[in-house]
């Protein structure tokens, strides 16, 4: 969470105006990453709310998540959709008394259970492949019905604004993230290749349900080449296995076969897009530096943090391929 958030973040005052709009008084806390995320019940049913702040985000910003979501799912994608307010809204403000306001919503929660051990395998990476794949081919057709509802270009990523987080003198650092995103601005975009895209996919923002996926948590939705959504959910995969591989590249090269089957029954993307696939698990890394120092105390930094930070720095530096794998066997 932000730091900026917590501080000013009063928990019963904030969850008691949001309980007399939507209708709730039972709630038990989640988690408190992007947003302060707690299960609620409503008329005897359980469904997620969601809390963040003007700090980050705009009501209208997240109308445009709530917008692709409706869309998403009228095309038929299972994802857990926005519940609306007694007042009908989407999106609800809470005032802070400091001229903000917390922005509170709600969503169905999604059915199914969290990836086990016994899930993770060539059948679970398939059906990401088709998931992920649908989405990519529905968001085509999607279109803005207000401007103020469009959501943030790739570049515009807060946590890759590394010079506002990270020290000023990791030069080396800044020297690297620009040549990368200059090099990646000059990639083309059209509606086959780029669009809207969930940004953040990984086996904790979705649910396994006797074989089908639901996914949930579209915070970080913004505008991105179709490759790089593929990245991130390789990034995550590779950092966050349920099982742990032995080999890396290996791993890599399992989930890659079997994702991107799924994947090509649902959408067409040139092959020659997954050669870019390094490049933009490097990006990743970037973001996930800046998220880092944005999140952390600097001047409270334990042995572990520590060292995380170090190993970030040092494979940014060096231009550390995240993996070995070699994409170019599937061009």
């Amino acid at each position: 969470m932000h730091k900026d958030i917590k501080a000013i973040f009063e928990e019963d005052k904030v969850l008691a105006e949001a309980g007399e709009i939507y209708g709730f008084t039972k709630f038990q806390f989640i988690a408190d990453a992007e947003n302060y995320v707690y299960e609620i019940v409503k008329d005897n049913e359980p469904y997620i709310l969601k809390i963040t702040h003007t700090i980050r985000r705009t009501p209208e910003y997240i109308l445009g998540e709530m917008e692709w979501l409706h869309h998403l799912a009228r095309g038929g994608l299972s994802a857990a959709k926005p519940i609306p307010s007694l007042n009908g809204k989407d999106v609800e403000e809470v005032p802070d008394g400091k001229g903000g306001a917390f922005l509170v919503r709600v969503y169905e929660k999604a059915p199914g259970r969290k990836v086990e051990e016994s899930d993770w395998n060539g059948t679970l990476f398939y059906e990401l492949g088709k998931y992920t794949g649908n989405m990519h081919r529905l968001t085509k057709s999607y279109r803005l019905s207000d401007p103020l509802y469009k959501r943030q270009e790739w570049d515009e990523e807060e946590q890759l604004k590394l010079r506002k987080y990270v020290p000023a003198d990791q030069h080396l650092v800044f020297e690297r993230a620009d040549a990368l995103m200059e090099k990646l601005r000059r990639l083309p975009k059209n509606p086959e290749n780029y669009g809207l895209v969930h940004a953040d996919l990984h086996h904790g923002n979705f649910n396994w349900d006797n074989g089908k996926i639901i996914a949930f948590d579209f915070d970080d939705i913004g505008y991105n080449w179709f490759v790089n959504d593929i990245s991130i959910l390789l990034y995550n995969m590779l950092w966050y296995p349920v099982i742990p591989y032995e080999d890396k590249a290996a791993f890599t090269g399992e989930f890659m076969t079997h994702f991107m089957k799924g994947y090509r029954e649902e959408n067409d993307l040139d092959p020659a897009w997954l050669e870019h696939i390094p490049d933009f698990l490097r990006l990743r890394h970037m973001l996930i530096y800046g998220l880092l120092h944005q999140a952390f105390d600097l001047n409270a930094l334990g042995d572990e943090e520590l060292e995380m930070l170090k190993t970030f720095r040092r494979d940014i530096e060096n231009e550390t391929p995240i993996t070995e794998y070699n994409f170019s066997a599937f061009v």
